[in-house]
């Protein structure tokens, strides 16, 4: 459909290097307008964008640039420490999870790199090595069938798309504004080559690229879910919004440190008949992420005999005898844990293309991998005492009460003698460490053939069929999240924090943070590690290394046809798809004496009519409508698998999840009603009508495997002790609609310097619920990653060798999970502005400033409940700032 309108870099005019002035405003205008064209005589409705623009951005990853999409949204999942990266992950597209899109690089489908999602993580794929974007929203039957939302397809360069001897570089550097105040390592930088070679009929392209920055993010969140403040009243934490309260306050330090390296290599023969090609991409994502937190919270120290409240059914003494919550004795911890991981896809495609007459034939095969791995998780917690003020008979006095006044940065009430108590870190003694490993690795392979015959240039105009057969095999494996690696020091014979090696954060959110933010020695705590945890590797069960590995295997066969029929301005493609899906997986099944590995497997197959329709009553002017019906297929994981169980950073069990091999695949019917027309230059306007009616409907998110924090759920229970237990079904049914706008104007006659301006906008508004059941309870449920509402606003300017842009993007809040007696999780509503400038100081050298986030706003901020009064608990994600992003680009073209 649209092409973003970001500026892009000065490049050559022709193959033999032409001396002349390159206006950069016509270079732009020309690649834009391309892009325009190329998407209105798409066959359906396509969004197209080119790396050129994508690079012109501030922001450094796919998902955050293509989520100024109209119909797109960027998301992140901070379970893992992601959102304080300042990046997004995950791409939306019409208010469905990002599993519901199908993923492709050069055509090929990616291998899966999370556990239990088949959305793609882009933070592993880098602007710098893309030619070209391309979100098809209205497949036709030519293509996958497993994209209810769309199909996001990565494309790099061909060499024929470039002059024949082609070489530029280009470089950026980035300084973290906020790392910069607080005294941390701010810098980072990329730099990309590329080159394009064509000798006759033969051409090569080759592109390779390493980035790497520093990023400090700092966050506040309540600790544990809320409880009622009144016992007394009835009903479940979700039905008494009024009555709750947090149990103390989390101040947290993120340390990132983000390496992307990767390439491509692309080599083309053309003849005058057949093309044959062979496109292979490589990209890495390598992030370490230390986090420091420190917190006042409940930490049930104060004994039974010294606590004035009555013991409870539980066993617990958290309220008094009027039923009213009093919790004695709170204290303070210090907390520390790494999120570091590696990413890596490899993809690669052979194929060709042929015409003999009016018959074309298109072939291809491909392999990609993709890995996820969490290398070592070291997790070790610091505590003081309780602080009780006993009085003269020994009970306690000193209640936690936490106020809620400032919702972003929250407080717990302090006096003088609790605040000194609390804040001595030479109190604070080492409690345990503990390490812990996760794998996961998906390899597919897929070979496809299609033939089109051309039959006239009215009526029935072609035919067009295909065959495509893939098989993917899938493998995870966890070690340590049972604590069976986790090292326990004796009751206040773990060492200080104050002796630790490391250093006292300078500043913190305005001082936010009511006990000092102690950054411990990263190589300190990892020698830690070292010696205590992973010192109890070789006694470990051996069973333990088995009981959580995952291996499986899935097929699918599909074929197609598809015939086009015009009859003047209109255009008609009826086409109808079969896929044919075999799943089975191996895995180790707990059942006492009978323990051991076992297999599930399963099929099912699913017929995909579609009907897409064009009118062109011009050439800048097309009418689009079609009907399509597609699936999702559920993840490995969510089908099939050993149960798995959650623990706090206390050691205490708080989920277990069961996979569900008799999940369904979740299929749609989906509408889509648009039109778009051209003006003059790069001016263009568009309206979409969509609406998606959905069965078996999975709530499932987008997730970086994310241990401690469930974010798929459909059935749940409270066990007796509280510990939500968790399975799936698919028996919801949902539906999805809204409409999409873009505009884009040049203002035309004005006068010298001013010469240039243009604004573009697009919003999208939207609904995404479905009914489904949770702890018995029927919901009708707003779905995951839906913002009602997205716009992006840009003012632009393009003047003879300047360019220059202010954008501004909105997302309203969202769902992130569902809970069973806790208020459900959102995500309220994000804001960034961004400001570049680029200009071209001669024909091929170009240089560019950025900032990004310019009113220095949050990046993620999570709330129990709809309301943002209630922020969440730390696993949910909390409020979180990253700062400003400051960039300089330096591009040479030769």
């Amino acid at each position: 459909m649209i092409a973003l309108s970001f500026p892009g870099q000065a490049r050559a005019a022709d193959d033999a290097g032409t001396s002349g002035d390159i206006v950069v405003s016509g270079q732009r205008e020309t690649a834009i307008v391309t892009a325009q064209d190329d998407a209105i005589n798409a066959t359906s409705l396509t969004t197209i964008v080119s790396g050129e623009e994508l690079r012109a951005q501030p922001q450094p990853n796919l998902a955050d640039l293509l989520g100024r999409l109209p119909g797109l949204n960027s998301s992140v999942d901070q379970s893992r420490n992601a959102a304080a990266t300042g990046e997004a992950q995950y791409l939306s597209i019409r208010g469905l999870d990002t599993a519901y899109n199908a993923y492709e690089f050069n055509g090929v489908r990616l291998a899966q790199t999370d556990a239990r999602t088949r959305a793609i993580s882009l933070n592993l794929l880098s602007p710098f090595g893309i030619s070209q974007v391309r979100v098809e929203k209205a497949p036709t039957a030519a293509e996958d069938g497993d994209a209810i939302a769309g199909i996001v397809d990565l494309r790099t360069a061909s060499p024929f798309e470039l002059p024949a001897h082609h070489f530029q570089i280009r470089a950026q550097g980035q300084v973290a504004g906020r790392a910069a105040a607080r005294d941390q390592d701010p810098w980072g930088g990329t730099v990309q080559l590329e080159t394009a070679q064509t000798f006759g009929n033969f051409g090569i392209f080759a592109s390779a690229y390493y980035g790497k920055k520093n990023v400090l993010s700092e966050s506040t969140a309540f600790h544990k879910d809320y409880v009622k403040i009144n016992n007394a009243i009835p009903g479940r934490e979700r039905e008494n919004l009024d009555n709750l309260t947090p149990r103390g306050v989390e101040w947290n330090l993120f340390r990132s440190r983000i390496e992307r390296f990767g390439g491509s290599l692309n080599l083309e023969w053309k003849s005058d008949s057949t093309t044959l090609y062979s496109r292979t991409t490589y990209g890495e994502y390598r992030l370490k992420s230390w986090m420091d937190q420190t917190a006042i919270r409940q930490v049930d120290q104060v004994p039974a005999a010294a606590n004035p409240n009555p013991v409870d059914e539980d066993g617990d003494q958290y309220y008094d005898a009027n039923g009213f919550l009093a919790l004695y004795g709170p204290g303070a911890t210090y907390y520390f844990r790494t999120e570091h991981s590696n990413q890596s896809l490899f993809s690669s495609k052979l194929g060709g293309e042929t015409r003999v007459g009016d018959l074309t034939l298109n072939y291809h095969a491909a392999y990609s991998k993709g890995t996820q791995d969490y290398p070592l998780r070291i997790q070790s917690k610091f505590g003081s005492p309780a602080y009780a003020a006993y009085d003269a008979n020994g009970m306690a006095t000193y209640r936690l009460e936490t106020g809620r006044a400032n919702p972003k940065a929250p407080q717990v009430v302090l006096d003088d003698a609790a605040r000194a108590a609390l804040t001595d870190l030479s109190t604070f003694k080492q409690a345990y460490v503990t390490s812990q490993f996760e794998n996961t690795w998906e390899r597919r392979w897929e070979g496809a053939f299609d033939a089109a015959w051309h039959m006239a240039d009215e009526g029935l105009v072609s035919l067009q069929a295909g065959g495509k057969f893939e098989s993917a095999t899938h493998y995870a494996n966890s070690l340590g999240s049972d604590g069976a690696l986790q090292y326990d020091f004796a009751d206040g014979e773990g060492q200080a924090l104050n002796a630790v090696p490391g250093e006292v954060l300078n500043g913190f959110m305005n001082d936010a943070a009511q006990v000092p933010i102690y950054m411990i020695d990263t190589n300190w705590i990892e020698k830690q590690a070292h010696d205590l945890s992973l010192s109890k590797l070789p006694g470990i069960d051996p069973v333990l290394l088995e009981e959580n590995r995952l291996r499986g295997v899935e097929r699918r066969l599909s074929g197609y046809a598809l015939a086009t029929l015009k009859f003047g301005g209109l255009t008609l493609y009826p086409g109808v798809r079969f896929e044919h899906n075999t799943f089975k997986g191996t895995y180790w099944a707990d059942n006492g004496d009978n323990s051991g590995f076992t297999t599930s497997s399963r099929s099912y197959n699913e017929l995909l009519p579609s009907l897409i329709a064009s009118y062109r009553p011009g050439d800048r002017t097309v009418l689009r409508f079609s009907a399509r019906k597609s699936y999702s297929r559920p993840a490995f994981d969510l089908l099939l698998g050993p149960t798995e169980r959650g623990y706090d950073e206390d050691g205490n069990l708080n989920y277990i999840f069961q996979p569900n091999p008799d999940l369904q695949a979740t299929e749609a019917w989906n509408f889509d009603f648009s039109v778009e027309h051209k003006g003059a230059g790069s001016d263009m306007i568009s309206a979409s009508l969509y609406y998606k009616r959905l069965n078996h409907v999975l709530f499932s998110t987008g997730t970086t495997n994310a241990s401690g924090d469930w974010n798929i759920w459909s059935n749940d229970t409270i066990s007796p002790d509280g510990v939500e237990v968790s399975t799936l079904n698919t028996s919801a049914k949902g539906k999805v609609y809204g409409v999409e706008l873009f505009g884009r104007y040049s203002f035309k006659g004005l006068p010298g310097l001013f010469d240039g301006l243009g604004v573009q906008g697009n919003l999208t508004l939207q609904r995404a619920d479905a009914g489904l059941i949770v702890a018995g309870e029927n919901r009708r449920q707003r779905m995951p990653q839906a913002p009602q509402v997205t716009f992006n606003a840009e003012l632009f300017y393009n003047h003879g060798p300047a360019s220059a842009a202010l954008t501004y993007s909105y997302t309203g809040n969202k769902l992130y999970d569902l809970r069973s007696s806790q208020p459900d999780t959102y995500i309220q509503p994000v804001s960034t502005m961004n400001l570049f400038a680029n200009y071209a100081i001669t024909p091929r050298f170009t240089v560019g400033a950025a900032v990004q986030n310019v009113l220095d706003a949050h990046n993620f901020w999570s709330t129990a409940g709809e309301s943002k009064s209630m922020l969440s608990v730390d696993r949910k994600g909390g409020y979180v700032e990253t700062g400003r992003t400051y960039l300089l680009n330096l591009t040479y073209a030769m």
